[in-house]
């Protein structure tokens, strides 16, 4: 394994603070992943890219094999990546990371947090037998990156997190949902796939889809591009089962609707694992209309690619970014993709002024329009569903959050008619249940009361004089 200081020695640079001892296998920093209590790499391994598309000529099993020997522990891939599980499965067997296999390297297993996800949204769909489930998703996972890719699954195998990928809309957040409330019910039609996937994880069989009581995922999470999806998913997780989120988070995303801003502080608040991806926009940042593959470190003249992968890297909520690659090479290191992402990754996190710095460049030199994925903002909007109720000599002020644009909610005011009564820090709404804060009803004397958001620091009410 190469050290932190064998990594950036390899670009000249070598940071004065190191990582605490005892947590993994190298002096590379590591941030806590969550409420899963697993400690990770910052700069995490995408599983898009070459691992994903076909082009080029490198081994892309090599690729895997690069990235954990320079000590990076989130390593990624998905179903709907082609052949990006099989590759893994390659590159485990040239590690010894298959549990059967001769010289099964079990402490190097635990180490690594492996992390792949299903496009299904139900673990059972009696109205479409044939159709593919979650269940089937998690079994191909666990053939092709540990077992022989045709059915088999070796004892022992599991995945860190296994993460119901790519939510676009409220429908499919209800569909994932669905009858879990009841999913002891072995007559239900359609059973959706979080409650599939919570047997899988607790060896139980609740829904009756895990007869064996096989324990094949250690954490379930999601993955989804907008705020406006994945909020309301999270609020939903009455149980608390949700314990990891994957979203785009790059160095436009105040250009559009922020999720930095938004589901990541709700994510946060139910201490909820923060995986940021789409860091170049899929290539986009520098091809603008986006290409899978970009086999330079950088383009000439373009924003320096450490910039891309300090942005993310830097936002306090935030504990591991991913990148997919296309690129590595063991003879130049200042060539490789792999080693010079790692490096930007491990360094002191960017200041807030340098935040902008980035900003602002990466606007002049590529534009802010590369966000594909990503729905547009529409500039702070104030908090809806305002009531009051009474108690007592109090009033019970309760409210929806506001939606965050290019700068955070740093305070909400709550105002009665035109005067200030009372200014509260920020907090995410992390429920279904609405804000709500206690005022003494004497404050309120016209009977209109008003919820405002403000983008500026709480600071108390102004007291009037004479």
């Amino acid at each position: 394994m190469y050290s932190r200081r064998e990594v950036l020695r390899a670009l000249g640079t070598v940071p004065a603070f190191l990582a605490p001892k005892g947590i993994g296998a190298t002096d590379l920093p590591y941030r806590r992943l969550g409420k899963t209590g697993r400690w990770v790499v910052p700069y995490g391994l995408g599983g898009q890219a070459s691992l994903e598309r076909t082009g080029g000529t490198m081994d892309r099993p090599d690729i895997i094999v690069r990235a954990v020997e320079l000590g990076i522990n989130y390593l990624d891939t998905a179903n709907a990546y082609g052949p990006s599980q099989g590759y893994y499965g390659e590159a485990f067997g040239r590690l010894g990371l298959k549990p059967d296999s001769p010289g099964y390297n079990a402490a190097l297993r635990e180490r690594l947090y492996i992390a792949s996800k299903t496009g299904q949204r139900y673990s059972l769909n009696r109205a479409q037998p044939t159709a593919t489930t979650a269940i089937d998703d998690l079994k191909r996972s666990l053939t092709q990156m540990f077992g022989d890719g045709r059915g088999y699954i070796p004892e022992g195998a599991y995945l860190d997190a296994f993460q119901i990928h790519n939510l676009g809309n409220l429908q499919q957040v209800d569909q994932i949902w669905e009858n879990f409330s009841n999913r002891g019910d072995r007559n239900l039609t359609r059973l959706g796939a979080l409650a599939g996937l919570l047997d899988y994880r607790d060896g139980a069989n609740v829904t009756g889809l895990n007869p064996d009581h096989r324990r094949w995922i250690r954490h379930i999470g999601v993955t989804g591009h907008n705020s406006s999806v994945m909020t309301p998913c999270i609020q939903r997780d009455s149980e608390n089962i949700l314990d990891t989120l994957l979203t785009i988070l790059n160095a436009n995303d105040r250009q559009y609707a922020p999720n930095q801003h938004n589901v990541i502080p709700v994510a946060a608040a139910r201490d909820m694992g923060v995986i940021a991806m789409k860091l170049f926009a899929q290539g986009g940042i520098y091809t603008n209309p986006r290409q899978p593959y970009i086999f330079t470190v950088g383009v000439p003249g373009g924003i320096p690619p450490a910039d891309l992968v300090r942005y993310p890297i830097a936002i306090p909520e935030v504990t591991v970014a991913i990148v997919g690659i296309g690129q590595i090479d063991r003879a130049s290191p200042a060539s490789d993709q792999l080693v010079t992402n790692l490096a930007a990754g491990v360094q002191d996190p960017a200041s807030p002024l340098e935040l902008r710095r980035i900003e602002a460049d990466l606007a002049a030199l590529h534009g802010a329009d590369t966000n594909y994925f990503q729905e547009r903002g529409r500039g702070l909007v104030q908090p809806t569903q305002v009531s009051v109720t009474r108690d007592g000599d109090r009033l019970i002020v309760s409210w929806n959050a506001a939606v965050a644009g290019a700068e955070p909610i740093r305070s909400y005011q709550i105002w009665d008619s035109d005067r200030l009564v009372a200014v509260l820090p920020f907090r995410a709404q992390a429920t279904p249940e609405p804000l709500s804060a206690m005022v003494p009803a004497s404050a309120v004397s016209s009977g209109t009361v008003r919820v405002l958001a403000s983008e500026s620091s709480p600071l108390p009410p102004r007291r009037r004089v004479g």
